[in-house]
């Protein structure tokens, strides 16, 4: 083992829980965490003192350190019981808060981390905000969430996306998933978007391809409301439920349907449901539905009594 840094001792460092949660968890101390801990052997390099001394000279220290040292004091004034009940107050509000996020608390790396961050989050006084943004900036807890508040809205956002005729793949989910999770910069600050702004992405994206319902769809609108009456003929002509459509349907893809540009122009318009009707009649589909029968069997009989063959 390599000696001690300051102290020369060859002896491994003993770190109380505090200090070495204190290193861990709270960002402006994260220089001096790396400097003293080596990843490898697992082990702290520097002796306990030293590693105090470095907190206590630190900028951080000079805000929050009177706070901690307060409730450090308080653990040797009323007792280990004590000092346990306030961290155990705080584990509870963090189970909670990893629970929303979507950690697995069965997990043993989530609760070990989670159980070193109640420590850290008591000595701190930090309030709910602070403490899901910490978690939030710690790469590999980010990497463990599934399920939660943030995939719930995540689902809420492909349900109105697909609304609008988009279909969100399993990579736009992730990407959008951390877009609201967010990120928590050098400054402590927590960037992250939110449910409502994502939902705007999509209607600009969808008022730029179809500029004709960008009134509508400013108005609250889906794309799903404003081709009500396409969806209809197309269900009632190949004899589907409208709720079956799929936005990659031959006739819907890239809005072939409900859309069709002016020679003149060159301008995006709506498409007429009278005009919409004769695509769906071209489509091979058509052909093996009842409704095609029974257009063919009235073009025959039509026939039929041109020639005075048909008793009408």
């Amino acid at each position: 083992m390599a000696d001690n840094v300051l102290t020369g001792s060859k002896e491994k460092p003993s770190m109380t829980s505090w200090i070495s949660n204190l290193l861990k968890n709270v960002p402006e101390l994260k220089k001096i965490y790396d400097a003293v801990y080596n990843p490898k052997k697992k082990e702290f390099t520097y002796s306990e003192d030293a590693i105090v001394n470095m907190i206590t000279s630190s900028d951080w220290y000079l805000t929050n350190g009177p706070k901690v040292a307060a409730n450090i004091a308080a653990r040797y004034k009323f007792g280990e019981n004590y000092y346990n009940q306030q961290i155990a107050q705080y584990k509870i509000t963090i189970s909670a808060i990893a629970r929303t996020l979507g950690l697995d608390l069965a997990d043993e790396n989530v609760s070990t981390y989670l159980s070193g961050l109640a420590e850290t989050s008591y000595l701190n006084g930090w309030d709910d905000a602070y403490i899901e943004n910490t978690i939030v900036s710690n790469g590999e807890m980010v990497g463990s969430i599934a399920g939660g508040a943030y995939a719930a809205q995540v689902q809420s956002l492909a349900e109105y996306a697909n609304l609008m005729g988009v279909s969100l793949s399993e990579t736009d989910r992730k990407n959008y998933q951390a877009r609201l999770i967010g990120n928590v910069g050098p400054d402590g600050l927590r960037k992250a978007s939110n449910l409502d702004a994502l939902k705007k992405e999509v209607i600009d994206r969808q008022a730029l391809l179809y500029p004709m319902f960008s009134d509508d769809f400013a108005a609250g609108r889906t794309l799903w409301d404003v081709t009500s009456l396409h969806r209809k003929k197309w269900a009632d002509l190949l004899e589907v439920e409208e709720d079956s459509l799929d936005w990659n349907d031959p006739l819907w893809k890239d809005g072939k349907i409900f859309t069709m540009t002016d020679e003149k122009t060159g301008k995006i318009l709506a498409r007429p449901v009278w005009d919409a009707e004769k695509l769906i009649k071209q489509d091979e589909r058509w052909q093996y539905t009842e409704n095609a029968d029974r257009t063919y069997e009235a073009y025959g009989l039509g026939i039929l009594n041109r020639f005075g063959y048909a008793k009408v």
